[in-house]
């Protein structure tokens, strides 16, 4: 998560969710195979807006001249924000090498994030030629920062001897590091390492259940659709191919791009009578909505919280 968002604008962040992720470690087998969950720091925006129903809304171009304007005066999440414009704009506007040169600036005043986004540049070879080697040593310097999504990107190239030597041990331990700071992705994979028992532990579906149920809670639809396998399959439980209906309709709804998803969800309608499809119909909207309602509360509650006090001036 970022923590030192402190600028009065409104920038979501993009990033590593669209951009290619390592090979998974480990997934359910099933005709509906999860995706490879893809990271990224925060999907939170970048917002601490004081007063922000008294005042009217900035243009996308004022957005950007007050980014660029802190930027300048040395602000590293700034810093990171324009990267991410950069990075992120019209492909006719679109500048890769700009952006890392942000990235590399706020990564030079250690902030986590800016590393994390230097290691997302050399890991697929966006404004610089593909150096797993120097992704993974920023990937470790965020880690060390905190940023778990960092750690869930050590895991992966320790998993599979990307940019540093094979690891089971090492990937493990950073796989769960990011799992327990609740960043989804990490939470789902370590349910998907925990099922098939790799990384070197024995299979638990029970844990691995526990896990996917978590991270469904974040909105992770890949947690959904391995949720859904763990009933359809009968995995460590009792098939249950209402609950797995139910599951894979959410993890559609919640934009999973499995390929074989539509397929799946049909071949599941076909195993129930028409009662228990509206079932599980009428839970998986019971469900999405109570998640949106929650969702909203919550975005509510943070854009209500009082803004940070500044910092006190150095002494003399």
């Amino acid at each position: 998560m970022f923590n030192k968002a402190r600028l009065y604008i409104l920038i979501v962040l993009l990033a590593a969710w669209a951009s290619p992720a390592l090979a998974q470690p480990a997934k359910p087998a099933a005709p509906a195979q999860a995706a490879p969950a893809q990271a990224a720091p925060s999907q939170q925006a970048l917002v601490n807006q004081p007063n922000a129903e008294a005042q009217a809304a900035p243009s996308p171009q004022e957005l950007f001249d007050q980014l660029n304007k802190d930027a300048q005066a040395g602000n590293p999440v700034a810093m990171v924000n324009l990267g991410l414009i950069h990075a992120n704009a019209d492909l006719n506007k679109r500048n890769y090498g700009i952006s890392l040169d942000w990235y590399k600036k706020a990564a030079a005043k250690n902030l986590p994030e800016g590393h994390y986004y230097v290691g997302t540049c050399y890991e697929i070879g966006q404004g610089t030629k593909t150096d797993l080697k120097a992704a993974f040593q920023s990937y470790e310097k965020a880690a060390n920062l905190g940023l778990s999504p960092a750690s869930f990107k050590l895991s992966r190239m320790y998993a599979i001897g990307q940019g540093v030597a094979a690891d089971q041990g090492k990937a493990l331990e950073y796989l769960k590091k990011s799992a327990e700071a609740n960043y989804p992705p990490a939470i789902n994979e370590l349910g998907a390492v925990n099922i098939l028992g790799q990384l070197g532990i024995k299979s638990d579906p029970k844990t691995a259940f526990d896990l996917f149920t978590k991270a469904t809670k974040f909105g992770n639809s890949e947690a959904m659709l391995n949720l859904a396998v763990v009933y359809r399959d009968g995995r460590g439980r009792p098939v249950n191919n209402v609950q797995a209906l139910k599951w894979f309709l959410l993890a559609r709804a919640f934009n999973n791009q499995n390929p074989a998803l539509e397929t799946t969800i049909a071949n599941v309608r076909d195993k129930l009578k028409p009662a228990e499809v509206t079932t599980a119909e009428k839970e998986a909207t019971a469900w999405r909505d109570n998640f949106v309602k929650e969702a909203q509360a919550a975005q509510q509650q943070a854009q209500a919280a009082p803004a940070p006090a500044p910092a006190a001036p150095p002494k003399k």
